[in-house]
């Protein structure tokens, strides 16, 4: 066409958009740009794959990390609650309270100063053929002196006796409580009570007698 000035042999740079002979192309790539390859759009398409790949690789590892720490997180919080839980159990059924050293025996009794004894309740043992009968002895806000043995009839062979909570002795094992003021008074026919035993004041004392700590043996051995 008349006028018309032929394309032919003419190429634009894909970097800085210029026009150039198509001779012309590959110096100005690598003199320019600093481009070996002169296939610019393909080379950056592949490039950009390469990038969308590795960023899909990255993003599936992270997930996977964060899964993993998920699932040792609860694992971990398994565990502490589960050892959370036994130590509250454990807790909660502790074994016999200490003991005060044995009151005196005179003849065939023990004698327990009144003036030793407050509303803290203070367990004793006696050695029965060879069995130590444990037993306990407090003073209740009645101000009397409540003594019994340091089992019931009902959970004696789990041998884990009772121990003091405010004005109340709780069993060890089925967690049932008793008023400090009620031992010695209500508990005289068995059941799940501080098992009875018979207790006498004399000269200051509470005086217990070896045969009624002796028939607690069973309870014991």
């Amino acid at each position: 066409m008349a006028g018309s000035k032929s394309r032919t042999g003419i190429k634009k740079c894909p970097v800085c958009q210029c026009e150039l002979k198509s001779s012309n192309y590959s110096a100005h790539m690598k003199r320019v740009h600093n481009l070996d390859s002169p296939d610019v759009d393909e080379r950056r398409d592949v490039s950009h794959k390469g990038k969308r790949s590795e960023i899909r690789k990255i993003e599936l590892a992270r997930r996977r990390r964060t899964r993993h720490i998920s699932i040792a997180a609860s694992l971990v919080l398994i565990v502490i609650v589960g050892i959370a839980l036994y130590f509250s159990s454990q807790g909660s059924t502790p074994g016999p309270s200490p003991v005060q050293a044995p009151p005196p025996q005179v003849e065939s009794a023990v004698r327990i100063s009144v003036s030793q004894l407050s509303t803290s309740a203070a367990f004793y043992t006696y050695n029965s053929g060879s069995t130590l009968v444990r037993y306990f002895g407090a003073v209740g806000s009645d101000g009397n002196v409540h003594v019994a043995a340091d089992a019931c009839d009902v959970c004696y062979s789990e041998k884990k006796g009772y121990r003091q909570v405010g004005g109340v002795m709780k069993c060890n094992n089925c967690g049932k409580e008793f008023a400090i003021n009620s031992v010695g008074t209500e508990n005289l026919s068995g059941g799940c009570w501080p098992s009875y035993l018979p207790v006498t004041m004399s000269g200051g004392n509470a005086v217990i007698q070896l045969s009624d700590l002796s028939a607690k043996t069973f309870m014991f051995s």
